[in-house]
């Protein structure tokens, strides 16, 4: 009794949370009622592409506000843009954060971008120059990475672009493509170029003394934080160097502020009083509200568990027999998950860009990545389970045991509770839950659809082998149920999946930050960045799957509801 509850304060707590957070992120989304926020469709030829269109209520067909395009960079999404569109529109900016080809809800995909090397943005352009609340004589354009190169190649076509902003894109060899123009001391107008200290894909010797100066008026090398021009003339030139990395670049307080204030200033200040009134930024705590509704929403689907395991009669009491373990036999299985892990982590990704299934770009090497980590981790299970693990083990054994139609309902139900509170919320209030980047979001169209299932066999590979090595393996007879021991067991359980995943990030970033060089150049470096957006997503996985073997004492519930989770985020957050 005492028992029952407790889990029924525990849920209403994880409700409440749940609305508590997605009510306080459309509060501040919305600047408490002075922005207008929705979604758009901007007509691209035979395309349709979605943007997030924030308006202030001031901007309409009497007073119509400046306008700016924002553009993410590869594998992005408009609303890892909307920090920014945010802030500006709290100025007074009209801001329309776009979803280019292929990404996100729009349609196309990126290989179209070949022929329109702008991905969309010019056509957003024209799209918010037609809308009456904005002054068509005044538009800016912002883009980040590849978004970037999108600008420069939109800024070729339209003339009148009165601010230009590159981060972290736009800039080298991008520069010998005659559709992306040439940029010199009055081309393009006002021009920002913001490039973070520890971005891997930037020299930044080289862009200070062989790429900018010629578009910065000078010959000497460009000296960050100062202007060059005058904003009078629309020469205007600056370069600024935050102390961030290219995922990180476009939330950045730095490159935020300098992005508004850069957008002011090529505007007229005097235009946005209410900037010099409010000039604080409240994206971070926006941010912060959508994470605590996230956690709101997971802590739902676990406590959710306890009526649905009623309802299909799924029971807690099965066990396989486990093997006497010394201290240091426990940490053999999360060592050798970590290793497989991290072994095959960039040579999948060569795989999955050579094959080019499920077929979304990055989206093919996760998943090559995750099958083949599972596959060997189950390989190494069913050959040497004496040898490295000290314990019998017998594949077909552990699958018969511990899957069965109950754990399949069980987690069929979870998953698509989750999916319908998460559609629910994206088609009634425009909500998107996140970190960064979106995490659980609603399919958009019939392709995204199709995609789910062909990621589930890859990630239920992982996940079955994962739970294995995590919770099925470590596991002993000698700790009683309690509250700390469970604690203890989730910390380490937690700790064993993330540590090795944050000392190679560690690894990578130390010897940049302490000795000037990357001991992972190039594009291997910036895989590195993808490990920035796996790890909340596997302490989410992993919470789910040790929760639900702790109250099952088997791997099937948790497996594959995390392959289904992972299926639905890969699904709708990588590009075609």
């Amino acid at each position: 009794m005492q028992q029952n509850k407790l889990q029924l304060a525990a849920s209403i707590a994880m409700v409440v949370l749940l609305f508590l957070g997605v009510f306080a992120a459309l509060k501040i989304d919305s600047d408490f009622g002075k922005i207008e926020t929705t979604t758009v469709v901007v007509k691209d030829f035979d395309r349709e592409l979605s943007g997030l269109l924030y308006r202030p209520k001031s901007a309409d067909a009497q007073n119509p506000a400046p306008a700016v395009v924002i553009a993410h960079g590869i594998g992005g999404s408009k609303e890892m843009m909307s920090s920014i569109g945010l802030e500006l529109a709290r100025r007074g900016f009209v801001s329309l954060c776009l979803d280019l080809l292929g990404h996100g809800e729009s349609q196309g995909s990126v290989e179209e971008g070949r022929v329109d090397p702008s991905f969309g943005v010019y056509s957003a352009v024209r799209y918010l120059k037609s809308q009456p609340y904005v002054d068509s004589s005044s538009i800016g354009l912002v883009g980040h990475s590849l978004g970037a190169g999108a600008v420069r190649a939109t800024v070729a076509r339209e003339t009148q672009i009165d601010a230009t902003i590159l981060v972290a894109g736009g800039l080298g060899d991008i520069a010998e493509e005659p559709e992306y123009g040439v940029l010199n001391s009055t081309y393009p107008r006002n021009l920002l170029v913001i490039v973070g200290k520890y971005d891997v894909l930037f020299d930044l010797k080289e862009l200070t003394s062989e790429e900018l100066p010629a578009a910065f008026g000078t010959q000497q090398e460009i000296l960050p934080n100062v202007l060059y021009g005058e904003f009078s003339a629309q020469t205007a030139r600056k370069l600024i160097i935050p102390p961030t990395t290219h995922l990180f670049e476009p939330v950045d307080p730095t490159t935020i502020s300098e992005i508004v204030a850069w957008i002011e200033y090529s505007f007229g200040k005097n235009q946005n009083s209410d900037s010099l009134l409010s000039p604080r930024y409240v994206y971070v705590q926006r941010e912060v509200a959508i994470l605590l509704g996230l956690v709101g929403l997971v802590g739902t689907t676990f406590l959710l568990f306890f009526p649905i395991a009623k309802a299909v009669h799924l029971e807690n009491q099965r066990k396989m027999p486990i093997d006497k373990k010394t201290p240091s036999d426990k940490w053999r299985p999360y060592a050798f998950w970590a290793t497989i892990n991290l072994v095959l982590f960039v040579p999948m990704f060569g795989v999955g860009s050579a094959i080019a299934f499920p077929p979304l770009l990055f989206g093919a090497s996760i998943a090559w990545w995750m099958m083949v980590s599972g596959l060997v981790g189950l390989l190494v299970l069913t050959k040497f389970p004496r040898k490295v693990l000290r314990k019998s083990f017998s594949l077909k054994e552990t699958i018969i045991h511990y899957f069965s139609r109950k754990e399949v309902i069980g987690a069929i139900i979870s998953f698509a509770i989750v999916l319908t509170i998460t559609t629910i919320l994206a088609g009634s209030f425009n909500f998107t839950f996140r970190i960064i980047s979106p995490i659980f979001r609603d399919f958009s169209s019939t392709s995204r659809v199709l995609a789910f299932p062909a990621f589930i066999p890859f990630f239920f590979l992982y996940f079955v082998s994962e739970s294995l090595f995590l919770h099925d393996l470590p596991r002993t007879d000698s700790e009683r149920p309690t509250t700390r021991n469970d604690i203890r067991n989730y910390a380490v359980t937690i700790i064993s999946k993330i540590l090795p995943f944050a000392v190679l990030l560690a690894i990578h970033y130390s010897t940049k930050v302490f000795f000037d060089f990357w001991i992972l150049p190039g594009f291997v470096g910036f895989l590195m960045e993808f490990l920035w957006l796996i790890l909340p997503i596997f302490v989410i996985t992993t919470s789910i799957s040790w929760w639900f073997y702790k109250n099952t004492q088997s791997i099937g519930y948790g497996a594959l509801l995390n392959a289904l989770l992972m299926s639905w985020v890969a699904s709708v957050v990588f590009p075609f």
